[in-house]
């Protein structure tokens, strides 16, 4: 190939080699000098348009940096990208600039054109294959291409598939069909295999331009990305920004009055309530006397940039003077309960809650943040909850309630089992009307106390309990639990008695939340 020896020929190799030169010395006699120097016009052309495409781009770059030098931390990020793609850019073209120049020096010798211009033996079509094809940097070449093209597509990622789709043709590196359409050379022997010099060298300033034109359009792309996410405004207004619309009489109302999509180098003049402003950065303070609905009216006057008269944008808006007020609610009920934790939301409108104090006599507070607390009574004594609030760096109170102290009411016992389907049941005859109470479930239940309405949560435990089995002559037989269960004797007895005999649980003793001896409704066996 290309008439290079890599290893001793065999007089069939010989007989091959010769047939190539012939074949050679025929394309050689084919390609015209008209057509070789259409090739020149062509290269030529291409290389100034690289050369205008380096100018266009260094301007876009400089633009991109000046950019960057006003809004560095908008810019910064995309002109990070913008530099990788003019870095990979120059490499490729540089590689192919000095690949020309390697397969020119093959035909013209040492004294070559290194600028790729002026080429001796344009019709030379060894020069190509040996430098591609023998010495193997077509392949290299191949590879870099490839490498560039997948690089630009993913600058776009997926937004744009139809650029991508776009790269993919111009830096394509796909099989060649030949034009008989019968069979495909790939990528490297279609360009470098017996190719006239000129035609090659021009293939290669063709890349060139497009590898120009590519970094072009995604600098360009990546330039438009930095002010994707601004707002485009066909508006001006005048904005009053209020900390809060809400204020506490004894504190201060305050305020920031702004020209919405304003130019920052603007100065304007701003009016409020008939007088000027003069604080920086538009910031007004009025202080909150009576209370009541509050209204602020007046203008921001700014130079019309072009025509230099002045322009008057209105200003309206109003804020509220309330009275010191503190929401204070019990989470369970309307009382606190002695040895219970009962849970207080604090809040004050207007203020949050690490701006609050709370305090409680004949009570303990313990904050689970958020306005959340547990309060624990020390006595049977009415507990105050106490809460102020900091304004403008004082303590100012907000309110406070007073809770009556109760002892917890007793719980309710409740038998305890399964149903068919592995549901838990609590069963008593005062609350579970509607259940019906078998054998099984006798001999399987332990004995629970809880709070039925589920208001109130506290914990119970069952330490003991009595029952008595009727005798059927008016008398009861009575046995000690185990604990909150039945004993074995007591499982046996209820699966061994016969149907309509009455049993009883009796001094069922509880501890927990509270120390209580709970009684039972008779129950009649089903």
């Amino acid at each position: 190939m290309s008439g290079a020896k890599n290893c001793p020929e065999t007089p069939r190799q010989k007989m091959i080699a010769m047939m190539y030169l012939v074949l050679t010395a025929m394309l050689a006699l084919n390609v015209s000098a008209d057509i070789l120097k259409g090739f020149s016009l062509v290269n030529n052309g291409l290389i100034t348009s690289v050369k205008s495409a380096d100018e266009r781009n260094s301007y876009l770059m400089k633009s991109f940096e000046d950019l960057n030098s006003r809004y560095p931390e908008k810019i910064g990020e995309w002109l990070k990208k913008a530099k990788e793609v003019e870095a990979k850019s120059d490499d490729l073209v540089n590689y192919i600039q000095n690949f020309k120049y390697e397969m020119i020096k093959i035909a013209d010798g040492e004294d070559a054109d290194k600028d790729a211009v002026n080429i001796r033996k344009q019709d030379d079509t060894s020069a190509s294959g040996t430098y591609g094809l023998v010495q193997g940097h077509g392949k290299e070449l191949k590879k870099k291409i490839d490498e560039y093209r997948e690089f630009v597509k993913s600058v776009y990622g997926g937004n744009n598939q139809e650029k991508n789709a776009e790269y993919d043709k111009i830096f394509s590196t796909k099989p060649v069909i030949g034009l008989d359409k019968a069979q495909a050379t790939d990528w490297i022997n279609a360009n470098f295999d017996y190719m006239p010099l000129a035609a090659v060298v021009t293939m290669l300033s063709k890349y060139q331009t497009d590898v120009r034109q590519a970094q072009t359009e995604v600098i360009q792309y990546l330039k438009n990305q930095t002010d994707a996410g601004d707002f485009r405004v066909n508006e001006i207004v005048a904005e009053v920004i209020p900390e809060s619309k809400m204020v506490v009489a004894g504190g201060q109302y305050k305020a920031r009055i702004i020209l919405a999509a304003r130019d920052t180098n603007a100065k304007p003049k701003i009016f409020v309530n008939g007088a000027e402003l003069t604080t920086p950065n538009g910031i007004y303070t009025a202080q909150a006397t009576a209370l009541g609905p509050k209204d602020i009216t007046g203008k921001i006057v700014l130079k019309d940039p072009i025509t230099g008269e002045p322009r008057e944008y209105p200003i309206k808006s109003e804020y509220t003077v309330v009275a010191p007020s503190a929401t204070i609610a019990n989470e369970d009920m309307n009382v606190v309960y002695m040895g219970y934790t009962n849970r207080l939301s604090v809040s004050v409108p207007g203020f949050s809650a690490n701006q609050l104090s709370v305090t409680a006599t004949n009570a303990r507070l313990e904050s689970k943040g958020d306005g959340k607390f547990i309060c624990r009574p020390s006595s049977y004594d009415m507990v105050t909850i106490n809460v102020s609030a900091n304004v403008d760096g004082k303590n100012v109170s907000m309110g406070s309630n007073k809770f009556r102290v109760r002892a917890l009411p007793n719980p309710t016992a409740f038998l305890r089992f399964k149903d068919n389907n592995g549901n838990v049941v609590l069963y008593n005859p005062t609350v579970s009307k509607n259940i019906k109470l078998t054998r099984k479930n006798l001999a399987e239940a332990d004995v629970v106390a809880e709070y039925e309405d589920g208001l109130l949560q506290a914990t119970f435990n069952v330490s003991s309990f009595s029952v008595a089995i009727s005798d059927g002559r008016g008398g009861f037989t009575g046995s000690l639990s185990d604990g909150k269960n039945f004993t074995e004797s007591q499982k046996n007895n209820f699966l061994r008695i016969k149907s309509g005999t009455s049993f009883m649980l009796e001094r069922i003793k509880v501890t927990g939340a509270k120390t209580a001896e709970l009684a039972f409704p008779r129950i009649e066996i089903p």
